[in-house]
This record gives C-alpha cells, sequence and structure tokens, in this order.
C-alpha cells in the first residue's frame, strides 16, 4: 500500500476519478469456500493499475491475489458472516471490515464521497490511509523531536560519564537517561512507520532517521545492562519499560521499579556502580566476549579502571597488547569526558 507501488496507483487513480472501490487480496477458492462471494465476472487477467481502475467502475467488490500479480474477480457481491461485529455503518465498510475479520486478509475499502481510504486485516482496522503530504508532515515533525531528544541524550551520557570515573552515579541521573532512551526509542518506532507508509517517498525520511537514530540502540542496551538491578534481567525489563504509558514513563518511581529498585528511598542518595558495559564498548576493535569476560572477571568499571595491566592481561582473550590498550583507551575517555573536549 505505499507510495509508489503498484496498488497504490491504482487506488489514487480511483479516488482522482472520485470513484469508490472495495477489494480483497486472497485466494478466491478461499473466498468461495467460506461462501463469502459471490456473481461477478471471473476475469484472471495480470494485475496493472489502470486495470484495477476500470474494473473499480463497477459497484461490486474485486478480488486480487495476495502477492499482488493478478485480478480474478470483479463486480462479485460479498457476504461475509454477519456474526462478525463491527462498528462500521457503511455498507462498504462494513462489508469489508466483516470480510478481513472472517478471512484475515487485507481488504480495502475506497470511500466515493469522502475519498477516504481504509485498510482492515484480521481484527485490525480501519486503518485510514493519510495524504502523503501529511504523512510527510508527520515525519518531519517526529524526526525533529528525535532529533531534539537525541541531543538531550548526548548531553545527558555526557554527564552520566563524567561520574561514572569519579564514581558518583545516582539512581536519578541513570533514571533519568533511561527515560530520555525509551523517549527516543518510541519517537524512532513511530518514523519507521510513516517510512513503510510513504514507501519510495520516504527514502529521505529513512536517511535522516538513520543518522539520528546511529547507534541509540546499543547505547540504550548497554545503559541497562549497566545499571539494572543486581537480580534483573536488562532483557526483561526492557520488554517492561517498552509496556509503560506515556504518563507512567514520566514517572521515575515507575521506572526505578522497571530497574529493580522499589524501595530506593531517595534517588539521589542512592548511589550505583556501573558494571562498565558503556565504557568498554566506547572501546575501538575490543570484542564483545573481551568485555563480558572483563566484567565478569571484576564486576564493575570501578574494579576495571583500578586493575594493573597485567591483572587485566589475566583475563580470557585479552593478552598482553589489548590489557595496554584498554587501559590507556578507558584513561584517554576519561581525560577527554572530563575535559569536556566530546560531546
Amino acid at each position: 500500500m505505499a507510495p509508489g507501488t503498484d496498488l497504490r496507483e491504482a487506488i489514487e487513480n480511483v479516488i482522482r476519478a472520485h470513484n469508490g472501490a472495495l477489494i480483497v487480496l486472497d485466494n478466491p477458492e478461499k473466498l468461495e469456500s467460506l461462501g463469502i462471494i459471490s456473481g461477478g465476472m471471473k476475469v484472471e487477467v495480470e494485475f496493472a493499475p489502470m486495470r484495477l481502475y476500470e474494473l473499480a467502475k463497477m459497484d461490486g467488490a474485486i478480488v486480487v491475489s495476495p502477492d499482488i500479480s493478478a485480478i480474478h474477480y470483479a463486480n462479485v457481491q460479498l457476504s461475509p458472516d454477519p456474526s462478525f461485529e463491527s462498528e462500521e455503518t457503511g455498507m462498504r465498510h462494513l462489508a469489508a471490515h466483516r470480510t478481513a475479520q472472517q478471512t484475515g486478509s487485507l481488504v480495502v475499502a475506497v470511500s466515493e464521497r469522502r475519498r477516504v481510504v481504509s485498510l482492515y486485516q484480521g481484527s485490525y482496522g480501519p486503518h485510514v490511509l493519510e495524504d502523503i503530504g501529511v504523512v510527510l508532515t508527520k515525519a518531519n515533525s517526529a524526526i525533529a523531536t528525535l532529533e531534539k531528544f537525541t541531543r538531550r541524550l548526548r548531553e545527558e551520557a555526557r554527564g552520566l560519564t563524567v561520574h561514572e570515573y569519579d564514581g558518583a552515579v545516582t539512581l536519578r541521573e541513570v533514571v533519568g537517561a533511561v527515560g530520555t532512551f525509551e523517549y527516543s526509542a518510541r519517537i524512532a518506532e513511530e518514523i519507521e512507520a510513516y517510512v513503510r507508509e510513504l514507501g519510495s517517498e520516504g527514502r529521505l525520511v529513512e536517511m535522516q532517521l538513520e543518522q539520528a537514530f546511529h547507534g541509540v540502540p546499543e547505547q540504550y542496551e548497554a545503559l541497562l545492562r549497566d545499571y539494572v538491578a543486581e537480580e534483573a534481567d536488562y532483557r526483561v525489563v526492557r520488554r517492561e519499560l517498552k509496556t509503560l504509558s506515556a504518563e507512567q514513563l514520566s514517572d521515575s518511581a515507575q521506572i526505578a521499579r522497571a530497574l529493580g529498585y522499589s524501595s530506593a528511598g531517595r534517588m539521589e542518595d542512592l548511589f550505583i556502580k556501573p558494571r562498565g558495559y558503556r565504557q568498554l564498548e566506547r572501546l575501538p576493535r575490543l570484542p564483545r566476549r573481551v568485555a563480558e569476560s572483563l566484567i565478569r572477571e571484576f564486576g564493575s568499571l570501578e574494579e576495571i579502571l583500578g586493575a594493573t595491566e597485567e591483572e587485566l592481561d589475566e583475563v580470557e582473550g585479552v593478552g598482553q597488547a589489548r590489557a595496554r590498550t584498554i587501559q590507556r583507551g578507558l584513561e584517554r575517555q576519561r581525560s577527554l569526558e572530563t575535559t569536556g573536549e566530546v560531546s
């Protein structure tokens, strides 16, 4: 249904002509066995936008193959099971919704009067296809919001890093960073939906999303792995955070509970030791398995920073050369962050 596809082109032709349409994307044998279609014409022709446009001039439904390679029937009567509930009132949209529920197929209803395209699939729907210009405006607005959040992320990440090296990270800081990351992830998901809806028209938006959101998912995972409570699994925590409503996500106590700090007291007074995932991930050419080994061996970033080159060398997968690189890399990161040379 994305712009640039044959089906979307056909539907836009129908709208421009001020016509309506009812299109079912399914196997005709399946529809016949369910007793949903009757009458009409069996056409069995290769799909083409202009063919569908011409056939839509008739009142009945059009049956198109699920892969949109062929048009099987035109001007058929849809008689879905009336026991399926629907809040639709118009005959075309009511038939579309019930057919989608009964078959699980994608059904498209184009309103002749309102020039609105409604999509139904299974119990999902209606999803109203908006004009490309409207979707682009929404996508660009979401991109601007995402860029604002990622700038805030960089500021929070830098403050967090400075305090990690100083051993002074509070639960309040962590909760704030987690909230910003989660909001950013949700905005990115919204933009991805716009990109899918825009199809070929969404390439620029997709490039902007990749640039604005580059590296953020990995940073978010590292943050959670650093700071979830000892007994918590960061993957479970991530799933729980995704279920929080926007209102809950603005509640610091809710985020703290999701992280495993249910009775933490004042967040400003609780200092947490990072395990070291965030800082080790920033070291160039350090394999994840080696970072995992270091964290298993030392338990926290503080212990890793305090380890001698010889102690680092003894960790599986490190070796003398890599131990020196890790030690110097962490020292360099600390120096740059402390002096403000890294944003």
